[in-house]
């Protein structure tokens, strides 16, 4: 996706070709971040403002990919704006909040084809609670041709130029390997089947198995025909395992990637010695997780990433009472929009590991609990 290099880019053409300029940027840009959850939680809960900013600063995932020159500060940047757009809208139902949480998640695809299959599940959510609103037909058309043109605005350069040079609709060629590469050997693990790498060898067997049988030498030259190819056989894998056998990996995956301690992503402890999380073989999550801490000889880095667990599980454990005091006592239609967000990301991620892919999600952890912290007593109502 082309919103990262053009950030590169013009950071490069003011500050020169350095990292330093880069990584300064993206501090500050994580700071507004900060200052804007802190915002948003105030806004909602009419306090709440430090809380939610201190939380937010103190936020080791945040911090660490701040200084990484990767897509995902940029991103979430962009998503904590829309987050904040879309709860205005939510609240005041302004036509100009409409605009912006539009403009904000088309551009934070820009950056990151992560939220693609959000935006049309975004805009039926909307008509939906219009409709539920009883909002006359000519209104909620107008809102959705909005929706549509600013989408469109942003987004429709990519799918022609993409449709011109290779027949495609897609925003990038990469879903194939990700598929193939990612999802199914992780999907082969973590339901029991066996270990990452022999789903990784199953997955590539499969692919030379349907090559012959389709009577193919190799696959498709076009990117996205040879992604759609690669993405097809990886489907009829997942289907294979059975859908018992996909959901119980997606549900693994996605209680480890809560779970997960963000430290562990921090340069300083991966420079220790340690066994790769994917390589550690193993029959399901327990087995892997066992064979992992059988294989770290190091006490140090077992101990911080024990703490770190403990602190990402007290995390968890709060936003979830968090959750539940704000369907109780708050706006059912803000918690369920909130809620339905974590679960798509959730659901896109599925069994694939890595802290980056809970980044979405940690801004409304944080907005559900700075309630659950503000809501203390029972029947308190934030609303």
């Amino acid at each position: 996706m082309p919103g990262y290099p053009l950030f590169l880019a013009i950071i490069h053409s003011i500050f020169g070709e350095g990292m330093l300029g880069i990584v300064v940027v993206q501090i500050l840009l994580d700071s507004v971040s900060c200052v804007v959850i802190a915002l948003m939680a105030h806004f909602m809960f009419g306090k709440g403002f430090w809380i939610a900013g201190t939380i937010s600063a103190i936020n080791l995932n945040m911090i660490i990919l701040s200084a990484s020159v990767l897509t995902d500060t940029l991103f979430l940047f962009l998503f904590i704006l829309f987050l904040f757009s879309l709860m205005k809208y939510l609240k005041n139902e302004q036509i100009i909040w409409l605009f912006l949480f539009v403009l904000f998640i088309s551009l934070a695809t820009l950056v990151r084809p992560l939220t693609y299959y959000l935006l049309p599940i975004l805009l039926i959510w909307i008509v939906g609670w219009r409709l539920w609103h009883r909002d006359s037909i000519l209104k909620i058309g107008m809102l959705t041709t909005l929706y549509l043109a600013v989408v469109v605005a942003i987004l429709g350069g990519i799918v022609q130029h993409n449709y011109n040079q290779y027949g495609a609709t897609n925003l990038t060629s990469d879903t194939g390997r990700h598929v193939l590469g990612w999802i199914v050997p992780a999907t082969y693990q973590y339901s029991g089947k066996g270990s990452y790498q022999e789903g990784l060898i199953l997955a590539k067997e499969k692919l030379d198995l349907a090559l012959r049988r389709d009577n193919l030498v190799e696959l498709p030259l076009n990117p996205f025909e040879k992604s759609s190819y690669k993405a097809n056989v990886g489907k009829e894998i997942l289907l294979d395992f059975g859908y018992g056998s996909i959901l119980k990996a997606w549900i693994s995956g996605s209680i480890i990637n809560l779970l997960s301690p963000s430290v562990a992503f921090a340069p300083a402890l991966r420079s220790l010695e340690h066994p790769s999380f994917y390589e550690t073989e193993g029959d399901g999550v327990v087995s892997k997780l066992l064979n992992y801490i059988k294989n770290s000889n190091g006490f140090l880095y077992l101990s911080i990433l024990a703490v770190g667990t403990i602190i990402s599980i007290l995390f968890i454990f709060l936003s979830l009472i968090g959750v539940l005091k704000m369907f109780s006592t708050y706006s059912v239609i803000t918690t369920s929009t909130l809620i339905l967000l974590v679960g798509y990301f959730l659901a896109i991620t599925g069994p694939v590991l890595g802290l980056k892919y809970r980044l979405p999600i940690e801004p409304i952890l944080i907005i559900f609990v700075t309630y659950a912290i503000l809501n203390r007593s029972a029947g308190k109502d934030l609303s």
